[in-house]
């Protein structure tokens, strides 16, 4: 009888041990699915979900220039911001080490110190744009603009730095205190184009701010409002924004199109010759378009640049014009000149000023 008792005990045992193993290896197997196969598409579905979220901001972006774009030229823009980001691109990432990047070892703590100016800069800029005070708004604004604010705030800064310009410079109402802006007394043998000329901006945008119908016809004696100019453009690639700035501070913005598989050239160029209905003649050969004719790519304005520094220098086939794809604008789609919008162009063909203004073109 007790051998039974020891025998009983002795397979309870040995049953509890085959539970507690199959129960190792089921629990061990579990967890090596996970691992292979679970964990991965949980991982893939949430960067779906993140892509998604991405997408629809840009969306909303996208929609909004679209619904403020006018149809007609005019030299007081009413457009939204159309930055969908590019401000710190160039700092270096949180965590990074800058040697690494080839920066000096400084480079973070730089980078730190210089996006707290911003921030201040931004947030003085904005307060003085709430009280009316223009000019130094205008001027905070601008210096936080080129340390670098977040993208909300790059938006902000740039729709900001709009309405000042509408109200300082494209418009006949001269601000106190603006270094900017200047009146003018016409005098005897003076042409608009003349004092233009003197001024670093187009005579066309002199007309357009004073009200002037007819270029050739102004009096000695007449006071008119100048612009001390060049503007200038920069161009990023990574977003495909044009800003346009008078002298060095910002008071536009454009988006363009660029040159497919990186053919538009980096660098620095000088604005040359400018034509209103320009015929087109295909760089590769082929039919040559007339002005006027609805299928030249060309659109009505043609702005010849002059490479004079970067990977541009002695390239003279491009230039920026408009277009008859404004689905490519956004987009690298051209043969490497810059795409714009054609009632944008209208408007940067009025502020480029032939031999003065600039436009640099960023390295992708």
């Amino acid at each position: 009888m007790a051998r039974r008792k020891r025998n009983s005990a002795r397979g309870n045992r040995n049953r509890d041990n085959r539970v507690w193993i199959a129960g190792f290896v089921v629990t061990a197997l579990g967890v090596w699915v996970y691992a292979q196969f679970l964990s991965p598409v949980l991982e893939d579905g949430s960067t779906a979900s993140d892509a998604k979220t991405s997408t629809v901001d840009d969306t909303k972006v996208a929609s909004a220039e679209s619904t403020a774009r006018s149809s007609v030229p005019k030299l007081t823009s009413v457009r939204p911001e159309v930055s969908d980001g590019g401000a710190g691109r160039h700092v270096a990432e949180k965590g990074a080490n800058p040697a690494q990047q080839g920066l000096p070892e400084n480079t973070s703590q730089r980078d730190s110190e210089d996006r707290a100016k911003a921030q201040a800069l931004f947030a003085a800029g904005m307060q003085a744009s709430t009280k009316g005070d223009l000019i130094k708004a205008r001027n905070h604004l601008n210096d936080a603009f080129r340390l670098g604010l977040s993208r909300d705030e790059m938006i902000e800064a740039r729709a900001a730095l709009t309405r000042i310009g509408n109200d300082t410079i494209f418009g006949p109402t001269i601000v106190e205190g603006d270094p900017f802006v200047s009146r003018y007394t016409i005098q005897s043998g003076d042409s608009l184009g003349k004092v233009a000329t003197k001024y670093a901006v187009t005579d066309d945008f002199l007309a357009a701010i004073n009200g002037i119908a007819d270029k050739n016809r102004i009096r000695a004696g007449q006071n008119i409002k100048v612009v001390h100019g060049p503007f200038n453009a920069k161009i990023d690639p990574a977003t495909f924004i044009m800003d346009i700035y008078l002298q060095d501070t910002l008071v536009r913005n454009y988006k363009v199109g660029l040159g497919e598989h990186g053919s538009t050239p980096p660098g620095r160029w000088q604005v040359g010759d400018k034509i209103v209905n320009p015929t087109y003649h295909p760089p590769r050969g082929g039919k040559i378009i007339l002005a006027d004719d609805p299928e030249n790519p060309l659109g009505e304005r043609w702005i010849k640049l002059i490479g004079i520094a970067g990977k541009a220098v002695g390239q003279t086939s491009y230039g920026i014009h408009g277009t008859i794809e404004p689905d490519s604008i956004g987009r690298n789609k051209s043969m490497g000149c810059v795409r714009m919008h054609n009632e944008d162009v209208a408007e940067v063909f009025t502020y480029l000023a032939t031999d003065k203004s600039i436009v640099d073109i960023a390295e992708e």
